[in-house]
């Protein structure tokens, strides 16, 4: 499967709390896997759950495999590559083809702070590799240390990619215009936001605005679509009326972020203005809690 397959299937990628290793299988670095690799990424905890090596052996050639590989590097918190020269060709070192693979791949498709690059030797790299941020350890000689190394890099990813965050959420919060920001504050009372009736054309006319928001919030990934269970009592009650509200819209984690960026700077996060939302939605949304 070619990588375009796999990762123009569900962008933006989800994240587990995993970290895909890049390695070669040699038995030569089965003690760095052991005693530096895998123990420094287990250090690391994320929503107080440590992080969690995963390898897939490139000696099993299969589609499946490759597929594993893929779907590996577009869903794991992080990606740690090993490039260290696995031997010499007429005294040019060669490094392994698969890690290097593995590596472009998550170049071009993850953030530069996700990929994190190692390895123990002093050898020149490929011109396209020479300006990549490289760090150098000694797994086999100070495993110890080498393990701390591997701690602190993907802490300190980490930190950069939460910086990357808080940039991101500033710069929605600053494009948003009061509807979009107003419509982000109900969805924040817990309870969602039904789509609006259009009926009748009164109904078309005063909910534009409110239509456009969603939409704007939707596109921007700061609202999502929550359908409610199929049952046979909904289908029923269904029918042929389509404008029975089958769903309705969440905020999403990032939506979170950047209502609460835009409360902040408003100062809409008192308690009176959480029971005024939840007074509205009670009176939009009758008989439901």
């Amino acid at each position: 499967m070619y990588p375009s397959t796999v990762f123009g299937l569900y962008p933006p990628f989800p994240r587990e709390n995993k970290v895909f290793v890049a390695m070669s299988f040699d038995s030569r670095f089965d003690k760095r896997w052991r005693e530096a690799i895998a123990p420094g990424i287990r250090r690391v905890l994320v929503n107080e759950a440590p992080l969690e090596p995963t390898r897939v052996d490139i000696r099993k050639v299969s589609d499946s495999i490759l597929t594993e590989i893929l779907t590996g590097i577009a869903n794991s918190r992080f990606i740690v590559a090993d490039i260290t020269t696995v031997g010499y060709l007429d005294g040019r070192p060669i490094r392994n083809g698969n890690v290097m693979y593995e590596v472009g791949i998550a170049q071009a498709v993850r953030l530069p702070e996700e990929v994190i690059i190692f390895r123990s030797d002093q050898d020149s790299l490929l011109f396209d590799t020479s300006n990549i941020r490289i760090n150098h350890y000694s797994p086999d000689e100070t495993p110890e240390e080498a393990c701390s190394q591997i701690t602190g890099a993907i802490i300190s990813a980490g930190k950069e990619l939460d910086l990357r965050r808080h940039l991101s959420v500033r710069m929605a919060a600053e494009s948003l215009d009061f509807p979009c920001l107003w419509l982000l504050a109900q969805s924040h009372s817990g309870q969602g936001v039904a789509h609006p009736e259009m009926k009748t054309i009164r109904q078309v006319l005063s909910n534009t605005s409110r239509v456009a928001s969603i939409a704007r919030l939707l596109e921007l990934g700061l609202l999502k679509t929550a359908y409610l269970e199929a049952t046979p009592q909904l289908l029923e009650e269904i029918g042929d009326s389509p404008d029975i509200q089958i769903m309705k819209y969440e905020p999403t984690e990032f939506g979170n972020a950047v209502f609460e960026e835009g409360a902040r700077r408003l100062g809409i996060l008192s308690p009176e203005v959480q029971a005024y939302l939840e007074k509205k939605f009670q009176a939009e949304n009758p008989g439901k809690t």
